[in-house]
């Protein structure tokens, strides 16, 4: 289980979210995690996938990630801030950052074994990049 706790707060007239807990392994508990279609960090999630820089990964990308996504570098070298699952229909999402010290430990293995999960279970996985 996890105890992610998530907190908005004004800074200098920019609102900044700050998640802070440990996140979960279990595809189960992430599936009950999901956000909804209107994303605290990212606005409405439809209109943001519009406006990435390119489509949702094919599955050969999605074993690439799980092949060669061990190491800090890999995410770096391809201006990843993120990757976004996101379910079609009703665009219910879970979101994976390298940054996130789960993420990194065991070789990245949380981020490339959920973002597989989450393509194997039909949602679309997209990448936001680095700003």
């Amino acid at each position: 289980m996890s105890s992610m706790n998530a907190k908005t707060t004004l800074i200098d007239n920019t609102k900044m979210v700050m998640l802070s807990g440990d996140m979960t392994s279990d595809y189960d508990q992430m599936m009950r995690e999901l956000g909804n279609k209107h994303s605290g960090l990212f606005g409405d999630v439809e209109k943001l996938i519009t406006k990435l820089p390119r489509g949702k990964l094919s599955q050969a990308e999605v074993e690439a990630l799980l092949t060669n996504g061990t190491s800090m570098s890999f995410y770096k070298n391809k201006n990843i801030w993120c990757y976004m699952c996101i379910r079609p229909g009703d665009f219910a999402n879970y979101m994976f950052s390298h940054i996130d010290s789960e993420n990194r430990d065991n070789n990245f293995q949380r981020i490339r074994h959920g973002v597989c999960a989450f393509f194997n279970k039909g949602f679309d996985i997209y990448i936001v990049p680095c700003s």
